[in-house]
Parts: structure tokens; sequence; C-alpha cells
């Protein structure tokens, strides 16, 4: 399918969708109406029964019953229809939407972004606009926490990268399938702290595991009906009966305060690990046949028990320890049946169960959410292509038409561009808004996807993975007493400090050392590239400073020098972005400032 038809699949389901919805909702109030006339009638005909006979009472009192319940049942289908209908209608507008680049309703990840990371911030990873926003479709916190560390760390084992491409190459033929799970996912909303507490929940030592509180559980209840059935019969008073519960009630209050801290990690969590048990489910029942899947499904069953039914059995635990926040129900729960008590026991017999395990799924979990969305990206984009991974010492980079994927097919431009081996950089020159920067982030951006597993925007590509580490806008700190040209330097320093201990590192520089004056930057940029060389490095280095150039004449075998040239005539400036051999021989700073109202003598 080419990338229209996809949108145009996309936009189809989109109105089906959106019909079926408004059909469903039809349906509800016609249920609910119908509903509503049927209540009354039949409390009506109730009331004039009981004046007949108890036959007739009898006669309609039952089916009414069965009516009713009927009638209840088919207005809740219709309404969990209602709420999947929306989603699917959200998630294939948000799909329409994202194949125009309009992606900005979507969860940009700007928690994510970090300053000080090696590369992430450079490369607009986070934030408005950024790839994770464009690329995000995940529908659970542990898989888009799972995404975010995917696009911010280089793999570079070949096996593992290329098991990740069977893996999102599998996903992406799944359509259906990936939009069932994240409508799944979708229908019930999350907060970091719902895993987070589970998480912590599960490695917390028992308060509860001593014998006495599992024949507390038993005994207490036994005596109560006992003693109840006495005052029944009169063997004690009825105020003695009421004065006995008083034990159970003190026993029920044994380490309240570890019960308090247990519960909150739990509570109100119903939902959302029903939700998590339907997702399972749903890895589980898939027949998968790329080898990470399939290993990701194994990772499920733990001695013949699913992730699934596992979190079922903690989902109705939880729901039933929830009981408790009603205050009078908790209250004769606790006093009848020690109920704090058992549920305790019951959580930790689950956590003994499955301690090792939960991590495990959650893990499994973040992992496939992670892969559906660089598969929904795959999809999406059909005409970029999948890189071949190389594991051999030499550094290859080689890439037909590469470009930039956050930039619209209709207005990307695309370029060769291919590093030969260790020690090889590039000279990157070109007046200003001519595409340098864009380059540097194309480079950057498109390694980083394919040491993901993901497919690249290009029309071949081979690659070594390799370290990468970028200088392209880089800020001051007030915070931190920094200036601009002393954070640079911070940088700088890392990379040497990288290279000294034997790390391979591919380097892009934007416009080195910004800060100094004209002399002190010329001087410097040489003696930083002269350095990069001697240590093996490999990379990009984008400059106005055009004597930076004449470094290829002193090492022909490290140094090639590229440019993006624009064309004047007149006053009129082009842009072609069309990456050249050589120095860039025309700037445009001058046109720029007259065209602004700045005069230039």
């Amino acid at each position: 399918m080419t990338q229209e038809e996809i949108k145009q699949k996309y936009h189809s389901l989109h109105l089906k969708y959106s019909d079926e919805k408004d059909t469903v909702s039809k349906k509800i109030r016609q249920y609910g109406l119908f509903r509503l006339l049927f209540f009354v009638a039949w409390i009506i005909l109730i009331y004039l029964s009981t004046s007949w006979s108890w036959l007739a009472f009898g006669l309609i009192m039952g089916p009414g019953i069965i009516i009713f319940a009927y009638l209840v049942i088919k207005h809740g289908v219709h309404y969990r229809r209602k709420a999947n209908l929306e989603q699917l209608v959200r998630i294939n507008r948000e799909q329409e939407n994202g194949m125009e680049w309009n992606f900005i309703e979507l969860d940009d990840g700007d928690c994510y972004r970090d300053e000080t990371h090696l590369f992430s911030y450079d490369l607009d990873l986070f934030g408005k606009g950024s790839l994770f926003q464009y690329i995000n479709r995940t529908s659970t916190i542990t898989g888009k926490n799972r995404l975010a560390a995917l696009l911010t760390y280089i793999e570079k084992s070949s096996k593992e990268i290329r098991s990740r491409q069977q893996a999102v190459a599998e996903l992406a033929g799944l359509f259906r399938w990936r939009q069932d799970f994240r409508v799944r996912g979708l229908l019930t909303e999350e907060q970091p702290e719902d895993i987070s507490g589970l998480r912590e929940w599960i490695i917390k030592p028992p308060d509860f595991k001593a014998t006495i509180f599992r024949v507390l559980i038993i005994l207490v209840p036994l005596v109560n009906l006992t003693v109840f059935m006495l005052s029944v019969f009169g063997v004690i008073s009825f105020w003695l009966f009421i004065s006995y519960l008083v034990i159970p009630l003190m026993l029920a209050g044994i380490r309240h305060k570890r019960v308090n801290l247990k519960h909150n990690l739990l509570s109100r969590k119903f939902l959302v690990m029903k939700k998590y048990s339907g997702l399972f489910r749903m890895i589980e029942e898939q027949e998968f046949k790329s080898e990470r899947m399939k290993s990701l499904r194994k990772g499920l069953v733990t001695n013949g028990i699913s992730a699934s039914r596992a979190i079922r059995q903690l989902a109705a635990i939880s729901s039933a320890f929830d009981t408790r926040l009603n205050l009078l129900a908790g209250f004769l729960m606790n006093v009848l049946f020690l109920w704090d008590i058992r549920q305790s026991v019951r959580l930790e017999n689950w956590q003994k169960k499955y301690r090792q395990q939960l991590p495990v799924w959650f893990d499994v979990m973040g992992e496939t959410d992670a892969y559906i969305s660089l598969a929904g990206y795959s999809y999406n984009n059909p005409g970029y292509v999948f890189p071949e991974i190389r594991n051999d010492d030499f550094l290859c980079f080689e890439a037909e038409q590469l470009g930039h994927p956050l930039i619209h097919s209709r207005k990307r431009v695309c370029n060769d561009y291919a590093v030969n081996g260790w020690g090889d950089f590039t000279i990157l020159t070109g007046a200003n808004m001519a595409g340098k920067s864009t380059f540097l982030r194309t480079v950057g951006v498109n390694m980083l996807l394919a040491s993901c597993g993901a497919t690249v925007c290009a029309q071949k590509m081979s690659i070594t993975p390799v370290d990468l580490v970028t200088s392209i806008h880089t800020i001051d700190s007030l915070a931190n007493n920094e200036s601009y040209f002393y954070a640079e330097l911070k940088r700088l320093k890392l990379i040497i400090d990288m290279l000294k201990e034997d790390e391979q590192v591919f380097i892009i520089l934007d416009e080195i050392l910004k800060g100094t004056n004209s002399r002190d930057k010329q001087s410097g940029s040489k003696a930083l590239i002269k350095q990069l060389i001697s240590l093996k490095a490999s990379g990009i280095i984008a400059t106005h400073d055009l004597s930076l150039g004449e470094l290829e004449k002193h090492f022909p075998e490290n140094v090639q020098n590229r440019c993006f040239e624009i064309i004047i005539e007149k006053d009129k400036l082009d842009y072609d972005y069309k990456l050249k051999k050589g120095i860039a021989k025309n700037m445009n700073a001058t046109i720029l400032m007259e065209r602004m109202g700045i005069t230039v003598d």
C-alpha cells in the first residue's frame, strides 16, 4: 500500500466507526427509555397483582425480573461497545492526522526531556513536535517508558537489533490486532503510581506470614457464628453477643498501620489490573512467528499459570480489599470475618507466588507496547526500510536518499551520505538556513531509529551500531552558574574522555566554540578536529568557518568536505537543500539582514 492509500484507510475507518458509534448511541437511548417504561409498568402491575392473587403476583414478578435483567445487560453491552467505538474513532483520527504530520494532540513525552543527555535533547526526541510524539502510540505507561528508553539508548548488539526488526516487522502486519490492543489499553486510564505501586509492593517483606493469622481468619468467623447462634436460641443474651464482638474488632486492628500501607499501594487499581490482564491475554493468545515475540509471549507463562490469569486474581483481591473504603461495610466485614487481615493474607500468598514473575510480566508488556508503536510507524511509512545491520569492526554508515522523518514527504529533500571507517570526519559548510542543522539531526535520528529496530527514512541504509554524542544546541545554565561557552566545553571534554577510554563514538557537532571570538574559534576548532581524528573518532561537524575546509588537504584520508549551497540571483535566495561535495561558496547573512530592515554598510 502507498502512504496515500494508508491514509485513506484510516479515514474510512474513522468514518465507519463514527457512524457505528452514532447507531449504538441511538440504541442506548432506546434501551434506556424502554427500560424505564417497562420498570414503571412492571411496578404498577406488581402493585395491582397483590390484590388479585399470589399466583398473579408470581407470574408478574418472575418474568419481570428476567426481562428487566435482560434489558440491563443489553444496555451495558451497548455502553461497552460505545466505549470501544469511541477509542477506535480516536485512534484512527489520530493516525489519519499523523499521516499529515499533524500529531500535536498526542503525548509529547516532555517528562523525558534531559538537556544533559548525550543526544536526545539535540535531536529533539521529546517535547512538542518531537520524534517521540510522532512515533508514540503506546497504551500503557510501561510501554511509554520502554519506548522512551529505546529512544535514549544506542543498542550496539547487531543480533539484538535484528531481533527487534523481526518483531517490529511482524507487528506491522498485524493491523487489526494492534488496533484492538490499543483500544483495550486506552479504555482504562492509568497513573504512573499505579504500576510503580505494584512494583513497590511486590518487593516488600510480608507482615502476616505467621501461622496465627491463617488460623484467626478461619477460627474467628466460626466462633462468631457459634456465639450468634447461642444468642438466637437464648443460651446467652443479645447484649452479651454484642459485647463479645469487641474481641474480633480488636483482633481486626492488629497491624492496622501496615494494612493501611499495603492497601494504599493497591487501592482502586481493580480496573487498571483488569486492563493489564486483558492485554496480557491478547499477547498470550496471539500466534507470533518472530523469535522475539515468541520469547516475550513465553515469558508470560510460569508453571502453567499465565500472567493474565494471575493478574486477574490480583485484581479480584484488590477489589475485595477496597470494601474497607466503605466505612460501614468495612466495619461489619472486619468484625465478622477479619476482612483486612484475610485480604492481607491473600495478597501475601499471591505476592510470594509471583514475586519474581511480576517485574518480568510488566517488562514484557512494556517492550510489546513499545514495539507496537514502532510497528505503527513502519506501517504508516511504507517507503521506509529496515537498515542492514553490520557487525564488523569497520565503521559503516551508508545511506541512499536519507531524509528526516519529521519533515513532510512533500517538502522533504533527501540526500546520499556515507562514512568510511573510523577517523572519518565530514566538515559541513553552508549559509544560514541552508539545511546544515537539519541534516545533522537527520543523520542522528536515523542512526537512533536503526538502533531501536525501526525502519529508517531512506531508500537504503547500512550501518554499524555505534555510540552517538551530539552538541547542537548547548545551553547555558543560570542555576549552575555556567556560561554557554563553558557548557559547550564540558560537552567536548566528555567526548574526549570517552574516546580516551577507548569507546567508539560517532560525533555530531554544530558550530563548535560559538561562545568565543573568531580567531580563538578557528584555531580551537582545528585543534579539536585534529585531536578527534587522532583518537579515531568519526562524525560530522557543521560550521560557518570555511577555513576548516582546508583540513581536507592535510588529512585527505580522514576529512571530507560537504556543503549546502544557495543560489543567489540579484536579491533572491533559493535553497535546494542538496548535499554537495566541496566547501560552500555563497553566504546569505547580508541579504537576510537587509530584508529584515537592518542597514548593512
